[in-house]
């Protein structure tokens, strides 16, 4: 997996999220789901030579988890194959590897919104449907064309996002 504790030794040629770090910033925990998320998108941010985990990285986590979550995202409009055509349109040029990612503005106030959901809720860690319920109320510049590209109704997604977090009970 490409998340760390701390001190543990970050995988040969991958980059990793301390998530020990990241729950503090968040004051939530993170939970196994949410975990694997973060993982695939690290994959993703290193496949796209990106050099930070942003919110178009965490939504490609999201439906290729496959749970919940990608599927309200995927009955919406969201496809794999158009967010990373998205993601295609920014790529950087290959250097280093980024060990120890860091996460952009727009990714870190989508983490905050979902801790934010869990917390309001009661839910003991953040999943990927908080995630998802995340990037339907982020009004932020990559989220938004991600979504605006897919077609998708941003309130019917923040309808079906409440809807999943409170019938689900996480």
């Amino acid at each position: 997996m490409r998340w760390r504790k701390s001190g543990e030794q970050i995988p040969e040629g991958g980059s990793s999220i301390d998530i020990p770090r990241l729950e503090r910033d968040l004051g939530v925990r993170i939970g196994e789901r949410g975990k694997v998320v973060l993982s695939l998108a690290c994959v993703e941010m290193d496949r796209s030579n990106h050099r930070e985990l942003g919110a178009e990285h965490v939504i490609v986590g999201v439906l290729e988890e496959g749970g919940p979550a990608a599927t309200v995202l995927v009955e919406h409009g969201m496809t794999l194959d158009e967010t990373r055509a998205q993601i295609a349109e920014a790529l950087w040029e290959a250097g280093d590897p980024v060990r120890e990612v860091e996460f952009t503005s727009e990714a870190t106030n989508i983490l905050a919104t979902a801790a934010e959901a869990a917390g309001m809720r009661g839910h003991p860690a953040i999943e990927p449907e908080h995630m998802t319920y995340g990037f339907a109320c982020s009004g932020f510049e990559i989220t938004s064309r991600v979504l605006l590209m897919a077609g998708v109704d941003r309130s019917k997604l923040l309808r079906a996002s409440e809807h999943l977090l409170s019938s689900n009970g996480h």
